[in-house]
């Protein structure tokens, strides 16, 4: 979906910049300055326009996508499993190291001591969700594993010199 937006977004531009080199390689020294005025005045007034309500639909697009807990439950739907999460120098401690594939899951974030940076990695090494571990305040992560595997957990934020030594493990059956 945001490819799509990404796609029209840049064939607009594309539209837009040749209207503007139509216009420019039209002007010549023959043309009153008055009549090359009043046309780039009217593509602004317009083009601003539909710059404004592209805009404004890829915002309103894009607005599922947000990785906000209401954004991904409407998506996801209500999580099926819940897995605590506590961060500490420099362990993660989990509440099951086994997750349904297919189920959503709700990640409970907390931090004991520092802020850390929850991030989980697919089996193949690409990061596929985060979320920040601060003290005092609890995260709430939704996400749904499709494939199963062995992901990693690695912290995401310097927590200082055992930063590196923070990785935990989980498996999606």
């Amino acid at each position: 979906m945001l490819v799509g937006v990404g796609v029209v977004f840049f064939v607009f531009l594309l539209l837009w910049t040749a209207i503007l080199w139509w216009v420019a390689t039209r002007a010549s020294v023959l043309v009153p300055y008055e009549g090359i005025s009043a046309v780039v005045t009217r593509l602004r007034r317009w083009g601003t326009l539909l710059i404004v309500v592209v805009l404004a639909l890829a915002f309103l697009l894009s607005l599922p996508f947000l990785p906000y807990p209401s954004s991904r439950a409407a998506r996801l739907g209500p999580p099926q499993v819940t897995v605590e999460v506590t961060g500490r120098m420099w362990a993660w401690e989990l509440s099951q190291k086994t997750i349904p594939r297919g189920q959503t899951v709700e990640f409970v974030v907390r931090a004991v001591d520092v802020n850390h940076g929850f991030g989980i990695y697919a089996p193949d090494g690409r990061i596929v969700t985060q979320v920040q571990a601060m003290p005092g305040y609890t995260n709430r992560l939704l996400y749904r594993f499709d494939e199963p595997g062995t992901y990693t957990i690695r912290c995401l934020e310097f927590c200082a010199t055992g930063h590196h030594l923070m990785v935990a493990e989980f498996t999606v059956q």
